[in-house]
């Protein structure tokens, strides 16, 4: 006989009472596999309420493999397997060490080099790309999301264009003319962040045999994503004035590339800005050897100083450059909207890729960007930013030259954009420099994970995208005790001279992994 019981004044619905209390009794092993429950009409008689809600406890239990049911015979206790909770999971786990392929394993190792941001709460920030999300225009973009919602809300919801939102696609379309750039709607491709449009065109073109040219140093998320596609990397050194286009030239001569990689414009990490004629030299080499050029524009919207150059996509006339473009890093990172630009055969290619991938970008956060820039938003918000951090960048440079000295380090001013990027003195560790800077207080990053291959010289990478203008020069302060502490320690290492592998090892132990952050 059943001991149920039945609470008519509890909040839990009647069938549900019955659900929990026929689940316990077959979990505590109170009804064993096989043993017939009353009808639903017996038990609805025992309990005082209606067959339905008896039934409706029933197909429960079975729609969670407690029972069986079957026509015209009684329910039946199930042997059911164990819920995969709390201890219950335990067992021979499944090896994805071996099960993951060897560029996954490569790219998953990276990842598990990079340690975790350290969670004091003085801490300085002056490592990573993120933006000061003080700057973000959030009331603005919830007005715009509201009423394109309330507009139009049944039709952002669904699945979208593949290639993008068209009124947004018309509007990078128009403001790319600003920078140079003609572009019709189908040349243009959203995408979820740059990032997005990087990968894609690496499962376009790239295939394991041909491989990418790219600045040394340049963009490490961009090497990690090489990396996972198999890719062959060939670095091309970079020089005060951009890419070495002599090394290039060379390198076209005697290799098949899928791409050549290059970021013109406040390059990440270095900060150059390559110039007119740098421009023009590398666009004939891409368009001699029939090559494709992928142009990222993260930053171009980002210049303070001086005049703006085009971007090399401007002067394309075969089709040649691939110009990436994001929303990302000069509105609010969590918007994950950026965009290709190239050739229309390029694009209709890229689109059908990217329906195996994620079939469609979000149409309701693409037609809330467009409703944001069309009422003129999005040019104040580009307006404050100019000036925000000609500020920050301007306070940088002064911090840097107050507190640091050429012996510890050197770098040039960039004419715009977020970051610094400094050069050690021969036999100074950047990994020290950082580790140090911890403990004083600071993060910046190693400039290590930046170059495709070893590098002996030692740079650190700054940014000033999320740190205001005290921080900034209270934080290059501490980087200067971090210098000097690891400047001293590398001139006693030269005067001892140190030969035997337990001294060296005595002096690099404990170096943690400069973290990478895009």
């Amino acid at each position: 006989m059943l001991l149920l019981t039945i609470d008519r004044q509890a909040e839990l619905p009647l069938h549900r009472q019955v659900v929990q209390q026929l689940r316990r009794k077959i979990e505590r092993g109170d009804l064993r596999c096989g043993d017939r429950l009353p009808s639903t009409r017996r038990l609805g008689d025992l309990l005082g309420i209606h067959r339905a809600t008896a039934a409706l406890a029933y197909q429960e239990l079975w729609s969670l493999g407690y029972l069986d049911l079957r026509e015209k015979a009684t329910p039946q206790v199930r042997q059911r397997r164990q819920l995969a909770g709390g201890e219950a999971r335990s067992g021979q786990r499944l090896d994805w060490e071996a099960l993951s392929s060897a560029t996954s394993r490569l790219v998953f190792a990276e990842d598990q080099a990079v340690p975790p941001v350290p969670s004091q709460t003085d801490l300085i920030n002056l490592a990573t790309l993120d933006l000061d999300p003080a700057l973000f225009p959030i009331a603005r973009f919830r007005e715009c999301l509201a009423r394109v919602l309330s507009k139009d809300g049944a039709g952002l919801l669904g699945y979208g264009d593949r290639l993008g939102f068209p009124p947004l696609r018309d509007y990078v379309s128009r403001r790319l003319r600003q920078h140079g750039i003609t572009a019709e709607l189908p040349e243009v491709l959203l995408t979820n962040g740059s990032q997005h449009g990087l990968d894609l065109l690496l499962r376009l073109a790239a295939d394991g045999r041909r491989g990418v040219a790219v600045e040394e140093p340049t963009y490490d998320t961009f090497l990690r994503l090489l990396h996972s596609y198999g890719s062959p990397i060939y670095p091309v050194p970079m020089t005060p004035a951009g890419m070495d286009l002599i090394r290039l030239e060379r390198l076209l001569r005697t290799t098949a590339l899928a791409y050549i990689y290059t970021i013109p414009t406040f390059q990440n990490p270095t900060g150059i800005s390559a110039g007119q004629a740098q421009r023009e030299r590398l666009l004939a080499l891409a368009e001699h050897y029939r090559v494709p050029l992928i142009e990222d524009g993260f930053d171009e919207e980002m210049k303070f100083f001086g005049n703006s150059i085009l971007p090399i996509k401007s002067m394309d006339r075969m089709g040649c450059v691939i110009y990436c473009g994001t929303f990302s890093k000069v509105l609010f990172p969590g918007c994950r909207i950026g965009w290709v630009v190239a050739d229309p055969d390029c694009i209709a290619r890229l689109g059908a890729l990217r329906r195996t991938q994620d079939l469609s970008s979000s149409a309701l956060l693409q037609a809330a960007l467009w409703d944001f820039c069309e009422h003129g938003y999005f040019d104040r918000h580009l307006a404050r930013m100019h000036r925000v951090f000609k500020r920050r960048m301007r306070c940088a440079l002064g911090a840097l030259r107050r507190h640091i000295p050429p012996a510890h380090a050197t770098w040039a001013d960039p004419p715009g954009g977020y970051l610094l990027w400094l050069r050690l003195p021969d036999g100074v560790d950047a990994d020290a420099v950082v580790a140090y800077g911890l403990r004083a207080g600071v993060r910046v990053l190693s400039g290590r994970p930046f170059f495709p291959r070893a590098s002996r010289a030692g740079y650190l990478r700054l940014s000033v995208s999320s740190a205001g203008e005290p921080e900034i020069e209270e934080g290059i302060r501490r980087l200067e005790l971090a210098l000097r502490t690891v400047h001293q320690g590398a001139a006693q290492l030269r005067h001892s001279a140190p030969t035997t592998a337990k001294a060296k090892g005595r002096w690099s132990a404990g170096r943690p992994h400069a973290g990478r952050v895009s």
